[in-house]
Order: C-alpha cells, then structure tokens, then sequence
C-alpha cells in the first residue's frame, strides 16, 4: 500500500464522512423551526445529578453541552441568585409606603410637698394613665396622612378639679404635604424605580453570563475536537515513522543502507512519540476545562469519558460589516445595561434637583375631643352634695358626637441659607450622568472595534481553511513522491521524515484552521448579542415582580422634579452651561 493510501485514503474516507455529517447538520438547522429550542430558568433551580457512572462515555454534541452547561454551571447559579435578590429587592422597595402602626400605654404617680394654698393641697399627690393609637402613612404623592385616638386617666388629691378623676379622649386627623422639595411621585417612588432600574440591569446581566458561559463552552468543545483530532494525526505520523523504520531495517539486512541509517530512523520514531505525548495531555487538559464548564464536580463524574460528537466542518459564514456592526449596537447586553445604567443617572439628577427646592409644606389637622369624670355637685333641693361619676365612655360619646371639633391650618417654609449641600449634590449628579454619557460612547467604539475583528477573522479564517487544505493535499503528494524516491533509493531517511513532519505540520494546520474558524463564528455571534437566538436560547424570566401600594405613578402632573428654572442657581458642568441642557 502507498503513502497516499495510508494517509489519503484514510483522510478521504474521514472527509466524506464528516463533510456527510457536516451536511445533515447544516440541512437539519436550516429548516424553519427545526432548531433545537433551549429554555434555561432566570432564577434559582436545583443542581441535579449526572447521570453516568465512572468510566463511562457521554456523547457529546454541542447542543447537548450547552444544556448541560446551563443545567449545572455552578458559576450561573449564583447569578440566578442575584436575579432573586433584586426580585425581593423590587417587592421590599414599595414598603416605605407602607402604613406605620403606633401605640403606647404608660402611667406615672407623684407626691410632692406644696408651698402655695394654688396647689389645692399640702402634699400634691396625682397618678395619671395614658393610652395612644395611631397610624401613618406615607403617599407616592409625598402626602404624608395619619389619624390617631388617645386617652386620658387622671386623679389628684387638688381641691382646685372639679373633675377628679377625669377622663379625656380625642381624635386626630392630620396632613403634610410638601409642595416643593419633597412633593411627587419622582421623588416618593425613588427606591421603587431605583430597585427596578437595578432588577432590569441584574436580568441583562444574567443574560451577558449566559452568553458568555456558552461562548465558553463552545470554544472548550472545538478546542477538545481539534485535540482530539490532534491525537489522530500523531498517531497517524508516528505509524508512518514506525513503517519507515522497518523499511530502513529491511534495507540495511540486505545491505542496500549503510545501518547509521537507521539511527536517523529511530530518533525520528522517538521525537513522533513525543510529540503524541504532548497531544494526548493536551486533549486531556481540553477535556477537563469542558467539564468543568458542563459542572463536573463529583469524583465519578470527572471519569466519564466525552466523546464530542459534533464535527467543526462548516459552510463559511460571510457576515456584512455595517449591518453586524448595527446588529451589535442594538442587542450587546453591555449597550443595554449601560442605556439601564443612564436611566437610573437621570433619575438620581431629577431626585437632587428637587432636593435643591425650598422646602414649603402645607400641614393641616382636624379633630375632636370629650372630657368626662366624677365630680360633686350640691343638690338644689337639700344642699347637700351629690357626685355624679362619669367614665371613658362619656368621654368617648362625646368625641363620636362631634361634640367639640377643633382644627389647625398653615404652611411651613424652611430653606438652608446659601444651600449648598444640595447644590452641590445636583452638580456631583449631573456629572455622573455626563461620565455615563461618555462612558455609553466608549463602550460603542469598542463594540465597532470588535465586530470589526470578528468579521475580519470570519472572511481571513474562510480563506486560512481553503489554504490549509491545499497545504494537505500538496504535502500527501509531496510525501508520495519522496517516498517513491526513497523506494528506488533516490531518497534518504532524513529526508522522508522532514516530509513527513510537513505532512503532519499541514494537517494540525487544517485543524486548527477549521477549528478556529468555529470559535470565530461563536466570538462573532457574542460581538453582535445574537448568541443565544443562533443557539436557540431563550431565558425564563418572570419579568419584574409588583411592588405594593405602587400607585399614580402614570400620573403625569404628580411626576414632578422642580419648577421651570428653579435649578439654574446650582454649580453645572461647563458643556451643559453652554448647551443649556440639564
């Protein structure tokens, strides 16, 4: 049998086959909802176990990686758990409208010598009870409501009370509501729209890590396949070594090679098994970092076997520059947190423009009260005296008749002179905007710059692969002819080995080049944000959850920050000066 035999007959029965595989799989995926659709949950799931025993083989393709990966990468889990905590971050925002519950009981009792006859008594002695209730809350609107009921117990030994021991009762009604600094569903429903804004940015997160989780895993998975196939060739070029050593054997017992040819023979065989050494540790370091991506943890998993299933030949993908670049600024996970990151600036430079305001409350209070007790009397009719004793109830009777209504009205107005914390902090907020700006038009130059790259590699590796494949072929020719020339002792050993070493140079070459060009592709797609849909990935998410009592907050004329040029009387960036712009 012939070189070519050896290693292009076997090449060409592996070409047809793979090429095969290679077509199925580009028909299958280029039918209309024939892709394999991949859910993974946005929050936390439990860790299953892997269903091998050691020593086992798990057959691999890619998809399947990606379903393990995202089934069992501990790494995502923790985000899962980020998302959960800004879901009860969101439903713990609306708490501070919440309705605030207070009451209190207390009593005292005291003797204090007197020294005026106006003390009604030698020795003022007096015991009081106290009893309150009430709620408050606050409104989105800043409005600030609350109504409560208090009692009274009071007993003394003064001659002065003509109710004694009395009881007293009322309730209140009270309102504040600021009208500037303070007022508005902007200012009120801050945490809310802080909480949320940071709830979207943890979700485009969790999506930036499954893409780059799956980016990942593809690069380990050709990176095993090209290792693999590493191993294949080394095998390969230690045979034909071995066979030109038997040759030069053969040779030197008939005596048509001197035997210091067969030295060259042998250190040739040596360097082949070496080099199949260094191949097979790197297919096994391959294999390792995919497991550990695919969530290999226990013992007996780190001794099953993968066989990657999957084969890297592929129709080139020639992307257009403008479009992709377009593509990628619309859909980059980093352009989406970064545009989230701008809204929550601009919130906070609404939030201390307010706070730069006057403050200026209205405050208001409506209520009623009732006194009752046990007082003496003396009787009309025969002068003597008569105590009528009247409890709480009497008391209470009197406030749920109306009987004694009383209220309060006016306006509060506070303001630190030269106010400048507040000034200052509006400044420090707008140019945390203005960085956030600028930091929005940096991470789009980069994004140009790596799309740029990306379909650079995609069009230069299509062009590496046609080339490494004239290379192969080129060299099993050249191989072929070297060796015809060595069979009619036209050759010498060390010529056929350097030969041979082109040859296997040439096809870790085609591996690599073919290799290389799957992980451009997979780089490509995480460059342009459009990883998951050509994977076929679509994440779980709820959605953000409902904080409680979030309420007006479309109401227009409440989302109020300050009024027209209320803020000009502030430090603000010189670009915004010049522009007019807040």
């Amino acid at each position: 049998m012939s070189v070519r035999d050896d290693v292009q007959g076997g090449l060409k029965v592996k070409t047809r086959r793979t090429a095969l595989i290679a077509a199925i799989l580009f028909l299958v995926t280029a039918l209309p909802g024939s892709a394999v659709e991949i859910d993974v949950s946005a929050l936390p799931t439990a860790v299953g176990p892997l269903p091998m025993a050691s020593g086992d083989t798990l057959k691999l393709d890619l998809t399947g990686a990606y379903q393990l990966a995202l089934a069992r990468n501990l790494n995502l889990h923790v985000s899962r758990y980020d998302l959960a905590i800004a879901d009860a971050n969101v439903r713990g925002s609306g708490g501070i409208f919440d309705p605030f519950l207070r009451a209190s009981v207390n009593g005292d009792s005291s003797q204090a010598p007197t020294s005026t006859i106006l003390e009604g008594a030698n020795v003022a002695e007096s015991r009081n009870t106290r009893f309150f209730l009430g709620v408050d809350q606050l409104l989105p609107s800043g409005t600030q409501i609350g109504g409560d009921w208090s009692s009274f117990r009071g007993e003394t030994n003064s001659t002065f009370f003509f109710l004694n021991p009395r009881w007293d009762a009322s309730l209140n009604l009270t309102l504040t509501q600021p009208l500037l600094n303070g007022f508005g569903t902007t200012v009120n429903r801050s945490q809310i729209i802080i909480a949320e804004n940071i709830r979207q940015q943890t979700q485009v997160g969790f999506e930036a890590q499954v893409i780059q989780l799956l980016a990942a895993v593809e690069q380990a998975y050709w990176e095993l396949v090209a290792t693999r196939e590493q191993v294949s060739v080394s095998e390969q070029s230690l045979a034909l070594a071995e066979r030109l050593l038997e040759e030069t054997r053969q040779r030197v017992e008939v005596g048509t090679s001197a035997p210091i040819d067969m030295v060259q023979s042998q250190a040739t065989v040596a360097t082949r098994v070496q080099e199949l050494i260094y191949v097979r540790n790197a297919a096994a370091n391959a294999e390792d970092s995919l497991k550990a991506l695919l969530g290999f943890d226990l013992p007996h998993e780190w001794q099953v076997k993968i066989d990657a299933t999957d084969s890297y030949d592929m129709e080139p993908f020639l992307p257009d520059l403008q479009q992709s670049i377009e593509t990628a600024l619309e859909r980059r996970p980093a352009i989406l947190q970064q545009e989230l990151e701008l809204a929550r600036l601009d919130h906070n430079v609404k939030v201390a423009r307010n706070g730069a305001l006057s403050r200026l409350d209205l405050t208001g209070s409506y209520g009623w009260g009732g006194v009752s007790g046990e007082s003496t009397i003396e009787d009309p009719d025969t002068g003597e005296p008569v105590k009528i004793r009247e409890g709480w109830g009497d008391a209470a009777k009197q406030v749920f008749d109306f009987d004694f209504p009383r209220w309060t009205l006016g306006l509060n107005f506070s303001v630190p002179i030269g106010n400048h914390r507040a000034k200052e902090q509006l400044a420090a907020t707008r140019y945390q905007r203005d960085r956030g700006d600028t930091q929005l038009v940096s991470l789009k130059q980069t994004i140009t710059y790596e799309v740029r790259l990306a379909v650079r590699s995609l069009y230069d590796g299509a062009a590496a692969i046609d080339a490494a494949v004239a290379s192969r072929v080129l060299a099993v020719r050249n191989l072929e002819a070297e060796q015809t020339k060595f069979n009619n002792g036209l050759s010498t050993n060390f010529q056929v080995s350097e030969i041979q070493r082109a040859l296997a140079d040439a096809q870790f070459s085609e591996i690599r080049a073919r290799v290389n060009y799957r992980k451009f592709l997979a780089a490509y797609y995480g460059f342009t944000g459009t990883f998951l849909d050509a994977v076929g990935v679509q994440i779980a998410d709820p959605g953000t959850p409902e904080p409680p009592h979030d309420y007006w907050k479309d109401t227009e004329w409440l989302q109020f920050s300050d009024l027209k040029g209320a803020s000009k009387d502030v430090s603000i960036p010189a670009e915004q000066v010049e522009t007019g712009t807040d």
